[in-house]
């Protein structure tokens, strides 16, 4: 359903697919509204190599089928040639700056006859911008040896072929017609590639994550407690008779004051145990074996709790007597299964566009909701003809069955509090408003280690995205850029 992650054209969410860093290992499954009609694409981690999964760079490189415009002049712009900017040795153009802008104003249906001056001069700016961030991730790629031959071009383009349900000679056919040069696009594709495989191995692979940290990802977003802290016990026991008298009562705490002082005196537990403990594993050393905290007191987790491996519990009182405990040690352990919540649910999805505004969007939303609420038209009818979710839309709106942990957090909060056979409220996620309806739900079991590895590579994908713009603004600040749209230089041999 709704991807979580950021950049790019994005799927179900670790909570997505990127023409960024499109490493292609499966993480949290994920949907995007609009890739709904592929069968469970999976996410795109942090640890893989880039193989095939390079359909999203079709989408990068044109509106269809990756075809680059032809290179005319923007509005107001004269045919001569100039340079905009100069990254290190290299150089960026009027043309290919203006072939770019055309390309993004496509993807984006941004009208550029309808923009005013200063919004074009922002435009411009920006794309600018990500082209000399481009410059600078190639020469750095280059720099320490990633290359991409032809057969592993090859090998991507085929498998962007063959998600578009094509042959190779199809895609090359389907590029060349909207007016792109097939040897350009390969191009485009070649480095796409380097760049990921620069993330890759400079960012993404650096990213160290504690199991501490697996274990809360997975109680905060699937409510799964998947590990579980285990305790090495000991104990002495010196009993006291049910109905006991006072002065029994002062005897047993006697002995049990006896027990401590000759444990700190440096006596070896299991012998003590095994002369003046009451419980049935005395001659075992009183060893208890490992327990989960489910099978220890209350009264004697609050003791242990506080101890390291290898020191003393006070004396503790119970109703059988008097207990000292010795914690042998500690260890995580995990369940062989957890159990997670599915929800089988349909949604309408309506966009902000250049068209239509947020406060359309949303009024938009309300209007379809109140139309299925009065009985007017039906969600599955509503959903064809209005979700900007086309995948779903398809299908009358339905996702199938999705984990809230797979969705973006508004998405996924929505789909806990909305009861079985009633619509949402409408609510915005970063891909515009919906609105929903949970059909059913039901309990299944996955297995932790998957549920774990699935976490991990969730956490690394998220904390590799931080990373990247901190990595990205370095590189920038080594390099020497002159942007002569913007009139700034930034020369690092002089800082």
């Amino acid at each position: 359903m709704i991807n979580k992650s950021s950049g790019g054209q994005a799927l179900r969410s670790g909570r997505h697919i990127t023409t960024q860093h499109s490493q292609s290992e499966a993480v949290m499954p994920t949907k995007h509204p609009h890739l709904l009609n592929q069968k469970h694409t999976p996410r795109i981690a942090k640890f893989a190599r880039l193989s095939l999964a390079l359909a999203a760079c079709l989408l990068c490189a044109a509106p269809s089928f990756a075809a680059s415009p032809a290179m005319a002049p923007l509005a107001g712009e004269q045919m001569l040639d100039r340079i905009v900017a100069v990254v290190n040795q290299s150089v960026i153009t009027q043309r290919q700056l203006n072939a770019q802008i055309q390309l993004v104003a496509m993807q984006n249906k941004i009208p550029l006859n309808q923009l005013g001056s200063s919004d074009l001069k922002q435009l411009q700016e920006r794309v600018l911008d990500r082209m000399i961030t481009e410059k600078v991730e190639l020469e750095r790629a280059k720099q320490i040896g990633i290359s991409v031959d032809d057969a592993r071009l090859d090998e991507a383009l085929s498998g962007i072929a063959q998600r578009n349900g094509m042959s190779l000679g199809q895609l090359q056919q389907a590029v060349t017609s909207q007016g792109d040069n097939w040897a350009s696009y390969r191009e485009s594709i070649r480095k796409q590639i380097m760049i990921d495989e620069l993330k890759r191995r400079e960012v993404f692979e650096r990213v160290n994550i504690t199991d501490r940290e697996v274990d809360d990802y997975l109680k905060q977003y699937t409510g799964a407690n998947t590990a579980t802290t285990e305790y090495h016990l000991a104990q002495i026991l010196i009993s006291v008779p049910e109905n006991a008298a006072p002065e029994q009562v002062q005897a047993a705490q006697a002995r049990a004051n006896a027990v401590i002082a000759a444990l700190k005196s440096g006596e070896a537990f299991a012998q003590v145990s095994a002369e003046r403990s009451d419980a049935p594993d005395a001659t075992k050393g009183g060893d208890l074996g490992w327990r989960d905290t489910s099978r220890i007191p209350s009264l004697f987790l609050d003791a242990i709790k506080t101890l390291k491996p290898g020191e003393l519990s006070g004396i503790i009182r119970s109703p059988n007597g008097f207990h000292i405990l010795k914690l042998e040690g500690v260890r995580s352990a995990s369940a062989n299964n957890a159990v997670l919540t599915e929800y089988d649910a349909e949604h309408v999805l309506i966009q902000v566009n250049s068209q239509r505004n947020a406060a359309s969007a949303r009024t938009e939303a309300e209007n379809l909701r109140a139309q299925i609420i009065s009985g007017k038209a039906s969600f599955a009818a509503i959903a064809a003809k209005y979700s900007d979710d086309k995948g779903s839309a398809a299908q009358g709106g339905q996702l199938g069955w999705v984990k809230p942990a797979d969705m973006v957090p508004e998405f996924a909060d929505m789909l806990e509090k909305t009861p079985v056979g009633q619509i949402s409220p409408v609510f915005q996620t970063e891909y515009g408003f919906h609105f929903l309806e949970v059909l059913k739900t039901r309990e299944v079991n996955v297995p932790t280690e998957t549920l774990r590895a699935q976490a991990r590579q969730a956490i690394g994908q998220r904390r590799a995205d931080e990373d990247l713009v901190n990595y990205i603004r370095r590189l920038r600040a080594e390099a020497y850029i002159d942007n002569r749209l913007t009139g700034t230089i930034n020369d690092s041999a002089a800082q």
